[in-house]
């Protein structure tokens, strides 16, 4: 478990490779070198692995910008991710900013892991 002011994040296995990660609470200017951190982490260890954002209660600019940045990373260093969530405080910031065209964005965790699992299944 991850805790930075206002974000919370717990780790669990979903099997399959697949590393899910609950956030809980602000992804706010306090809260995104914290989650910036754990997003290098994930991305270091090369792991496939989903955000669950579906308890975030506050998704802001500087929150937007760590998900923007871990999705280019993500490209560049070829691991597959995903952010699952399908409430408004989630899905209107992307809207209204045009980036759940560019995120990984799926209507829920089981959507998201059948999404990552079926593309690992066509690259293998």
């Amino acid at each position: 478990m991850y805790e930075a002011h206002e974000l919370r994040i717990d780790l669990t296995d979903l099997g399959d490779g697949i590393r899910l990660a609950r956030l809980t609470g602000e992804l706010d200017l306090v809260a995104a070198p914290a989650l910036r951190d754990f997003l290098t982490g994930c991305l270091d260890d090369g792991r496939t692995f989903i955000l669950d954002l579906e308890a975030v209660t506050f998704l802001g600019s500087a929150g937007l910008q760590a998900l923007v940045d871990a999705n280019e990373a993500a490209t560049e260093r070829d691991v597959r991710w995903a952010l699952a969530g399908s409430h408004r405080v989630v899905v209107r910031p992307l809207e209204v900013t045009g980036l759940q065209d560019q995120l990984p964005l799926y209507p829920s965790v089981t959507v998201a892991a059948r999404h990552l699992a079926e593309a690992a299944h066509v690259a293998g």
